[in-house]
């Protein structure tokens, strides 16, 4: 059951988890404890078996790394936001160093917390950091040796003075703000390099070492984000300050990228329920503030298994697909969209005058509809049948409004093809 239900959330993203050369791991929190639902192939060759599902986690590790395991999971869950930590683990090969990407979420009719776990290998880069240590530590009596050092890093360095101007630049700052020499970095004020850096720090970073992810605007009208870390040094017989930086665009696209799957359906790119119902209740404060009108409009595609049947489940696909582009092409920029499952969608419509208006906003979307889709050389006909609800007079809650907008829906549907708005009368038929 578990499976299935994970699969019918993010089934399509399994082969995308396959080709990622990160652990991916999907946890599931329940009464008995932790335990796996699901790795992907790097992860499966890494614990060194492919029969993860089911298992706790100390089933799986030794009594020590379970419990120390267990204990990042219930920090993640009790702060309910992505939650990064770095372990090392004595491993067969050796000790090895881990950072996890550990981000808790909840599906939809499932009362129990879910984690998908990323965990990368960074072993190579903790030994690149001590060996970057101990040759700092070795070479501070040489100013010149430690340049030459820092003129092989990969990353980016600079060394700026009291008065803010950048004093020294690396091949690697060089190339990682797209200049073609370092004339064009040295001498420049440090706040020009930087311009997206909070203010604080400039005065923070000559007392504290300081460690941060901030975007940065390259000289060749790039846009990345870098990790900085900033220390005061002593350069040659004066305070300074250095800072290292390092490109992390490809890791915070992809961390932002796991955040966006997990508040959005993907199939149609729609919000799912979950940030659908956040959208809503927000929604319902303000306009408890302002006594505007909101309507809640369930959508449901009428002979959409016919469809399935008949041509299969990757035309259905393509159909959702185009319904979904259809729908947004008809509603106002500030309406929002929900996919809520199958061929059931939600509607948020803000800012709505009055019952006329309304209608006249459904009445454009259902007469959407009435035009075929083509796909693949095939002419689809489906229209649909619509529930309306309308904050506040058929709910004040956002479960309350979608409630009485499913039971418009299901009177809608004993007709098909029509749009029904809620009542008394639709609240009986639905019983």
């Amino acid at each position: 059951m578990e499976t299935t239900l994970i699969e019918q959330h993010y089934g399509l993203l399994w082969s995308i988890f396959d080709m990622i050369d990160d652990m991916v791991f999907i946890v599931r929190a329940d009464e008995r404890g932790f335990h796996y639902v699901w790795a992907n192939q790097k992860a499966c060759r890494t614990v060194g078996t492919n029969h993860l599902a089911g298992k706790r986690f100390e089933d799986v590790l030794p009594p020590t790394q379970a419990v120390k395991l267990e204990a990042h999971y219930k920090q993640a869950a009790q702060m309910k936001t992505t939650f990064v930590y770095e372990d090392e683990i004595d491993t067969p090969f050796g000790r090895k160093s881990y950072e996890t990407v550990l981000t808790p979420f909840v599906l939809p009719n499932d009362a129990h917390l879910w984690f998908v776990a990323v965990v990368r290998d960074i072993t190579e880069r903790k030994v690149r950091e001590w060996e970057l240590q101990k040759l700092k530590e070795r070479l501070e009596a040489s100013e010149e040796r430690y340049r030459t050092f820092l003129e092989h890093l990969p990353g980016a360095v600079l060394v700026f003075d009291q008065d803010g101007i950048i004093i020294y630049a690396n091949t690697g700052a060089v190339q990682l703000f797209g200049a073609k020499q370092k004339s064009e970095i040295v001498g420049v004020p440090i706040r020009n390099i930087c311009c997206g850096v909070d203010d604080t720090v400039w005065e923070t970073c000559w007392k504290d070492e300081l460690s941060f992810i901030e975007k940065v605007h390259t000289l060749d009208d790039r846009t990345i984000y870098a990790r900085m870390a900033f220390s005061p040094i002593e350069y040659g017989d004066k305070t300074a300050v250095q800072v290292v930086m390092l490109d992390v665009t490809e890791r915070v696209h992809y961390e932002e990228q796991l955040k966006y799957l997990a508040f959005h359906d993907a199939l149609t790119g729609f919000p799912n329920r979950r940030l659908f119902l956040d959208v809503v209740r927000e929604s319902i404060e303000e306009a408890k503030q302002t006594n505007d009108q909101l309507a809640i409009v369930y959508i449901d595609m009428d002979h959409f298994k016919e469809v399935n049947d008949t041509f299969g489940h990757d035309m259905g696909d393509q159909l959702l697909k185009r319904f979904a582009q259809r729908v947004k092409e008809n509603i106002e920029p500030n309406a929002i969209p929900c996919r809520m499952g199958g061929d059931e969608f939600l509607l948020l419509l803000r800012g709505v005058m009055n019952d006329w208006d309304i209608e006249k906003k459904v009445y454009k979307l259902h007469q959407s509809m009435q035009k075929p889709f083509f796909i693949n050389g095939h002419k689809i006909v489906v229209t649909t049948s619509i529930g309306i609800a309308i904050y506040p007079w058929h709910g004040s809650t956002a479960k309350e409004l979608i409630l009485h907008a499913d039971q418009a829906l299901y009177r809608a549907k004993a007709k098909r093809n029509h749009y029904q708005f809620y009542s008394q009368e639709a609240k009986q038929a639905a019983k």
